[in-house]
């Protein structure tokens, strides 16, 4: 694919040499251990905007952009340029990609420092695909009119190394840090969050039943009328493609979603309506809820994919994908001040994964303080573990594979377009561990996919 020309006009006026490089290359570098030291060599470009105009902020792929930093040093208060807004600007400069080339669109420029330690850097071309290798040295001639400073902070080395001991003192640490007196004692001795719901207390009681049975079942989610109608509309979706019609729950459980899936369906959604779906999140990521549905349904079809003699349950597996997200209902309702200005350094550091803006910002990541809460409530053993080492791909632990098929899934999906984060490929010792292929997965998520009508209309039920 052919250098755009506003690329090529720039590489030609100040002569800059290079050479050309695919994907593969450069997403070597990126997926390289340990993350820290990660595609230090790939120059990112994020867009952002004040009152006073658009700028341009050249990084590292290895480092945070910290908008603190940006306000300190300029007095301004930026956010990240919307979807839309950055569509516009690649129209208008006949790009696929923003290159990290400060001379491209004109924009005033940031050039972080850590950037030119590096001897030589990857910048994508404009084209998809596509890379420059370019010197550090004749790249720095391109930022003679830009400002170079220190605008970003290193990524955390040990997000995933702490134990799930050390979870609470972690939360307990963020509150001390962000509460007011007034209310520090409540919170440190109930995280200000609320109990856990009656009608998830009943099913999990039947979940340690060995006498349950679908009348049981049937019963406990019929004493909540909403969540019936939800487990019943659920059944009658297209998605599951049942002829003859549904009529109630236990109609639900013998002829559509099985025991399985239903206890832990009823037991996600009484979960999930424990807390408000919070009305501010990153900007142009996928909803709550559309994660959460999505999520669970790949998850689902993925324990299929495994092995029967190392298969885990189906159920639990959705139920962890429909809750994987569930930190994002507690940032929102413990720490709302905190929880924007995480949204707004989200959205200006698309390159990383959002765990290493929380841990800077808060001192702890929404893994742990779900965990946390999921411990409190007693929920399964495998939930929690899920939940709390979901990006972890060096867990090794009881019930890893739940948080395998969470972060296969996260993952996969990410590369079909749908979800938050940078494109990843999951690591290939996990994959041979679930006993399953690349090839299988992304053909099964691009099944998923081509179902996102049938899928949204069950996202639907959810927010009514």
């Amino acid at each position: 694919m052919a250098i755009p020309a506003t690329v090529m006009k720039v590489l030609d006026d100040w002569h800059v040499p290079y050479s050309l490089t695919d994907d593969e290359e450069v997403f070597q570098l990126m997926q390289s251990n340990p993350p820290a030291s990660y595609s230090a060599k790939v120059a990112n470009v994020v867009f952002l905007k004040d009152g006073d105009g658009k700028v341009q902020v050249v990084i590292p792929g290895n480092r945070l952009l910290d908008l603190n930093m940006l306000a300190h040093e300029f007095g301004r208060q930026f956010t990240a340029l919307s979807a839309e807004e950055l569509q516009r600007l690649k129209n208008k400069f006949g790009l696929d990609e923003f290159p990290a080339l400060p001379q491209v669109t004109g924009v005033d420029s940031l050039v972080d420092e850590t950037l030119l330690e590096q001897p030589e850097l990857f910048i994508v071309s404009g084209a998809e695909h596509e890379w420059l290798k370019v010197p550090t040295d004749d790249f720095r001639n391109l930022t003679s009119s830009s400002h170079i400073g220190s605008y970003t902070a290193p990524l955390a080395s040990e997000v995933h190394l702490n134990s799930q001991d050390q979870d609470l003192d972690d939360v307990h640490a963020a509150i001390r840090q962000f509460t007011p007196m007034r209310i520090k004692q409540r919170l440190e001795e109930t995280l200000d969050l609320p109990p856990l719901p009656e009608t998830a207390r009943k099913i999990i009681d039947l979940r340690v039943d060995p006498n349950a049975d679908t009348v049981s079942l049937a019963q406990a989610v019929e004493l909540d009328p909403g969540m019936s109608a939800q487990v019943v509309s659920w059944a009658r979706s297209p998605y599951y493609g049942v002829r003859g019609e549904i009529k109630t729950v236990e109609d639900a459980v013998l002829r559509v979603l099985g025991f399985d899936l239903v206890i832990n369906l009823a037991l996600g959604l009484a979960l999930g309506r424990s807390l408000s779906v919070p009305k501010e999140g990153p900007h142009g990521y996928a909803p709550f809820w559309q994660q959460a549905v999505v999520t669970a349904a790949l998850c689902g079809e993925l324990v299929r994919m495994i092995p029967a003699r190392h298969r885990p349950s189906q159920g639990l597996a959705y139920l962890c994908g429909l809750l994987h997200n569930f930190g994002f209902l507690v940032l929102g309702h413990v720490f709302p001040p905190q929880f924007s200005l995480v949204n707004r350094h989200i959205e200006a550091n698309p390159h990383i994964n959002r765990f290493y803006i929380e841990r800077h910002l808060l001192g702890m990541t929404r893994e742990q303080v779900s965990s946390c809460l999921m411990q409190q409530w007693r929920m399964p053993d495998e939930l929690v573990t899920a939940l709390r080492q979901q990006h972890n791909p060096k867990f090794d632990g009881e019930h890893k594979e739940y948080a395998q098929i969470l972060y296969v899934a996260t993952r996969s999906l990410r590369r079909h377009g749908f979800g938050d984060g940078p494109y990843e490929l999951p690591e290939q010792y996990i994959l041979d561990d679930l006993g399953i292929t690349q090839e299988g997965v992304d053909e099964l998520t691009a099944n998923i996919m081509t179902k996102m009508d049938d899928l949204n209309e069950l996202v639907s039920l959810l927010n009514k």
